[in-house]
């Protein structure tokens, strides 16, 4: 080979070894598949779905939502809920019937009373089956003769503390005609209304028995060491709603159970959030009320079934005519629960 052709032949394979290297092609080679870039398309994450709910009382039976609210449970199952305080169950209840929220965590009563009403309302879910109520009276009381005459403070009228007064006041051996029963608007007020003295005595529970104990108050009749039913806090909503939102309150559901279990794990997480929630700093009074409400009370998966409404029911139509005859199962959904269940949302 001549000289002058090796150095042709030199700077060709130079310059195809320059192509390759810089990612090209030699001449007449074909391209490979895998060297086309790689076209990706992101999926959009769905916004999530705006909720509006509200609680009817600061009171640690109420904590579920809070907590899923607090913690981003909601969040994480697509919801995001605009959760706020409507300071008493009535009020709570009007506001789900006036379409001012899509869901209301307050008292099974105020929800039977309601239904009989003419609201078309249904609990979903149920956190505390059995009665939290202690009956508190100054330290100066000596027996049940001393009610005679006086007023007991309640919440609210057709609430559970009524209920639970009422209970209270015949497992005494005294007559409601006895006393004089009022409605306070909420269990803030009815606690304030007991520190103020302007009613003898009323039914409490933690954190609120803390301050009444601080005060000289004690329990004179204790319907939760008799594990006495009760639909004492619920997840209400209009069938309308539920009917046409299923895949929300399936969701919300679900997150209530996830953060049940997460609270019943967690103490040391969850006194700030129930700190904020009850706006009560003292630690001792948190402690109990998580050791009674989480550890105690509130059932891992909160299922609602008639024995609880059946009894509650009975109890109210003491103070409600109304709800006598009213078929419990008409105001009662246990397929999100259950649901839940089947999937083991909850473990």
């Amino acid at each position: 080979m001549g000289a002058g052709r090796a150095v042709k032949v030199g700077a060709v394979a130079i310059s195809m070894v320059i192509i390759v290297g810089c990612g090209g092609s030699a001449p007449g080679a074909a391209t490979s598949p895998s060297a086309s870039p790689a076209v990706t398309t992101a999926t959009p994450t769905p916004a999530p779905i705006k909720v509006r709910a509200a609680y009817g009382n600061v009171t640690p039976a109420n904590l579920a939502p809070f907590y899923a609210k607090e913690k981003g449970v909601f969040l994480q199952n697509g919801l995001d809920v605009d959760l706020s305080l409507i300071d008493g169950g009535g009020k709570s209840m009007a506001a789900l019937l006036g379409n001012s929220v899509d869901i209301a965590q307050l008292g099974g009563t105020e929800t039977m009373s309601a239904y009989v009403g003419g609201g078309d309302v249904e609990a979903v879910a149920l956190f505390v089956p059995v009665s939290p109520w202690v009956l508190m009276a100054p330290a100066s009381y000596t027996g049940p003769n001393d009610l005679k005459g006086k007023t007991i403070g309640v919440a609210s009228k057709g609430g559970s503390s009524e209920v639970a007064a009422i209970q209270q006041i015949e497992r005494l051996g005294l007559k409601t005609t006895d006393v004089t029963i009022l409605a306070t608007g909420s269990v803030a007020n009815l606690t304030a209304a007991m520190l103020a003295k302007q009613v003898y005595a009323g039914p409490g529970h933690p954190p609120d028995t803390a301050a009444l104990f601080k005060a000289g108050y004690k329990v004179i009749m204790d319907l939760a060491a008799q594990n006495v039913p009760a639909v004492e806090n619920c997840t209400i909503v209009t069938k309308k709603y539920a009917n046409e939102h299923k895949d929300v309150m399936q969701k919300y559901v679900d997150s209530l159970i996830q953060s049940i279990v997460a609270m019943k794990k967690d103490k040391p997480g969850t006194i700030p959030v129930m700190q904020k929630l009850l706006n009560v700093t003292d630690q001792d009074a948190l402690s109990q009320t998580y050791d009674y409400y989480v550890t105690q009370i509130f059932p891992v998966y909160p299922t609602v079934a008639p024995k609880e409404w059946l009894y509650s029911r009975d109890e109210l139509a003491k103070s409600n005519a109304a709800v006598k005859d009213l078929d419990v199962t008409k105001v009662i959904d246990n397929t999100f629960v259950k649901n839940a269940q089947d999937r083991k949302v909850g473990g």
